[in-house]
Order: structure tokens, then sequence, then C-alpha cells
């Protein structure tokens, strides 16, 4: 190891007693090791690096064949890097790009527990620049951990660890008593679709529409209901359906003119003898041949292909037979629309002839219950109850406690009332 990192000579020495040349060698203080006799005129040894000006020295005017066979060390590799530029500056830029790529992320690895899907965490992420190709020191690890925690409201925590250039997303589930919401009695009637109020039926709660309004679909109709007293909200809804076909139908029609293809099948090995089909439109029939005798079946088939040439033909169908069809298959598409608690009031039916279209459009108008619940936790009930009992501007608060009414109030009136007219009484019978 010593050897290698001062660097050293391989030599070889050829001559008549080249046991003389060694010791001459000794004698002038040049150290050599690892000495090979190869043969019986020739020899191989190893020089230090140091030595071999000395080792010149001695050689010139003799009379043996010196060989430097090779030369090893780390001197030599840095020589050859030094003389070879291109190798060492391809080096630096290996070197340069590797640590460059180094400060980007390759992979991303998310583990997520059982209920939270992967693959949308995934898609996430990679919406706001978490994912591979990003720089490592870009990473806002707060901004993605909140932004998943408000996206997602089932998971408590994102922890976020960089390790090399490989991400790993460790996703924790809130617990089931933090993800329920105790929910109250109370609930808020919300339209299930758009409509025109016909009626309400307001068993509970304030009712914040009337008849005639045109609402959407979530819009609250019904406030402060109760849960056991559901009202009901009707309105004309409407639905609609159509399809359409085409009156001309494209038919192949056979020109006469064939061509077989034949098709070899052996072990499941097919052999086909092509032919050029220079038809422009063809059809294909397929038959298969196969060869036994008595109970045993040979394992070849024969199959023929034939091509039949063809050419398009526009037929026109019975315009009263595709309407019928038409208006049969958007019918069944309503019947799947429509609830079974909707009222059907009135239908209107169009036809339209586009080119060589037929469209039909059906237009349904039913009257059905739209009310939908939507439950109110306790935390919402509560601030529902203070809103509804907070005063409007201009009035004045009714405390709920009876001994701290105010000195008008009207079972206070009633009862001066009575006391003047007892006093007038008395004064009159006096």
């Amino acid at each position: 190891m010593i050897s290698y990192i001062r660097g050293y000579y391989v030599i070889t020495v050829e001559g008549v007693a080249v046991e003389k040349f060694l010791n001459h060698l000794m004698r002038n203080g040049i150290k050599v090791y690892n000495v090979k006799r190869i043969s019986n005129t020739k020899i191989e040894f190893n020089l230090d690096r140091e030595d071999i000006k000395s080792f010149k020295n001695v050689y010139r005017g003799s009379n043996f064949q010196v060989k430097i066979k090779q030369s090893t060390g780390l001197p030599f590799v840095l020589r050859r890097i030094y003389k070879n530029k291109g190798m060492w500056i391809c080096g630096f830029i290996s070197l340069f790009l590797l640590l460059m790529t180094s400060q980007f992320v390759t992979d991303i690895y998310i583990q997520v527990p059982e209920g939270i899907k992967k693959e949308e965490i995934r898609k996430e992420l990679y919406q706001i620049g978490l994912k591979p190709g990003v720089y490592k020191k870009s990473i806002d690890r707060k901004e993605i951990r909140d932004h998943i925690m408000l996206k997602f409201d089932e998971v408590a925590y994102l922890s976020i660890n960089v390790k090399g250039t490989n991400i790993f997303v460790t996703v924790t589930k809130k617990a089931e008593t933090l993800e329920s919401v105790e929910e109250s009695n109370y609930c808020n009637i919300i339209a299930k679709k758009d409509g025109i109020i016909e009626s309400v039926i307001e068993r509970s709660g304030n009712s914040i529409i009337q008849k005639g309004d045109i609402v959407r679909k979530g819009d609250v109709l019904i406030k402060g209901s109760n849960n056991k007293s559901i009202p009901e909200v009707w309105a004309t809804t409407f639905y609609e359906a159509s399809n359409s076909a085409s009156y001309e139908e494209v038919v192949k029609e056979k020109t006469g003119n064939t061509k077989n293809v034949y098709t070899l099948s052996f072990y499941d090995n097919d052999y086909a003898i092509r032919r050029n089909i220079k038809y422009k439109d063809y059809i294909i029939e397929n038959k298969e041949y196969k060869l036994s005798l008595g109970n045993y079946t040979f394992p070849l088939t024969i199959k023929v292909s034939t091509f039949y040439e063809t050419e398009d033909k526009k037929v026109e169908k019975d315009k009263e037979q595709v309407m019928a069809e038409l208006k049969e298959k958007t019918l069944k598409e309503l019947d799947y629309t429509i609830p079974a608690s909707a009222r059907i009031v009135d239908s209107k039916h169009n036809y339209k002839v586009n080119n060589n279209m037929l469209e039909y459009t059906i237009t349904v108008q039913t009257s059905e219950n739209i009310a939908d619940v939507y439950s109110l936790s306790k935390a919402e009930a509560k601030n529902m109850i203070i809103e509804q009992n907070t005063p409007k501007e201009g009035e004045e608060a009714v405390p709920s406690n009876p001994e701290k009414r105010p000195i008008n109030d009207i079972r206070n009136e009633f009862e001066g009332t009575n006391n003047e007219e007892e006093d007038n009484k008395d004064k009159n019978e006096n």
C-alpha cells in the first residue's frame, strides 16, 4: 500500500549475468524488491519512483537490455488525470450535477391510516407543489400541513420528513370522538332541488319563503325546525330528457367480389397464406375445418376467411318507428329520474328534425316535497336561538324572569287599570 502511494516501476532486465547487475544496483544504494526470474537471462523487479534517476545513471554504459514494463501508483494516476484534462473536467461537472440533483425531490412516500385514500392525498400534495422534481429548500411544511388539514376534515396531523432525495409523508387520522359532532334536536330545512314554491306545511320552525318564490338547490327554506316534527315544502319541479337518432341507416351491401385467406393452425401455431386485400370496405366470414379419423382428431385446423367486398348504401327508416323508439327510451330515462313520491302535473313532447337526425325532447312538470333535513349541532342550535332572541333595532328585550319585567309590562298596565276603577267606586259611595 505504501509503495502504491509513493509509486513504483516494474522493470525487466535481460542479459548475461543479470545477478551482477542487481549487485551493482544494491552497492549504489538503489533498493529493488519483488525480484522474479523469468528466464536464465531475464529478471523482473520493482523499483520506487524516487530511485529512477539513480537507476538511469547506473544503467548507462552497461550491456543489459532494460525495459520499464509498468508504472503503478497514485502519482502516475494523478499525472494521467492531469494530462487528460477532459476527464477531470467531466469529473468535476459530474460531481456538480450530482450535488445539484441531490437538492431535488425524486420520490414521495405517503403513509395513511385506514379510512383515508392515499391517492387523494397524493393528488392534493401535487396540486400545492409537493411533487417529484421540486427544490427541497422551497418546501414550506407548515403551509402544506395547514392546507391538507383544512382540505380533509378527518386528518388530525401531517408530518413531512425529508431524507436525502426522498420525502416521507405520514398522515394521522382524527379520533372518532373528535370527528363526531354532537347533534341537537334542531335542524334547518333546505331545498333538495330547484323549484317554485306551492305550499308550506310549517309544523315547526320559522319559514323564510312564501308561495310563488323560486328556490335553488341548497337554499334554506325553514329555520329552527324540530327533528321530531319535520315540515313539508311542496314545489313545482321540472324534469327534462332528450334523445336523438338518425332516420337514415347505412347498410353494407355485397358487390359479389370475394377473396379467401387460409390459415393453418398446428398446436396453437398459426401459419397464414396471406393475400393482398385491396377492398376498401368489406366484411369477413370465418369457417373452420378439422381433420378427424374416427374418435381421433388431428391437431391441425384449417381456417378459411372469406372477404366480401361491400358498398355503403343509405336506407331511410320509418320515421314513425324511430319516433316511437326514441319516446320509449326517453320515458325509461325519466322513470329513473323522477322520484316515486312526485305527482306528475303536465308533460310536453317536442320533436325536431335536423338534417337526417330526429330529436325527441320531453319536459315533465311535477309537484313534490323538496324539503331536505340539515341537522344542526348543539353549538349551531345555540347560536340560532341567541340570534332569534336578539331584539331588532328599536325593540326592547323582554327578560325571561317575570320578576325582572319592566313596569310597563301589559299585565302591570291591566292591574293598574283595575285599581283605578276600584278607587272611583269608593269615591262615589262616599
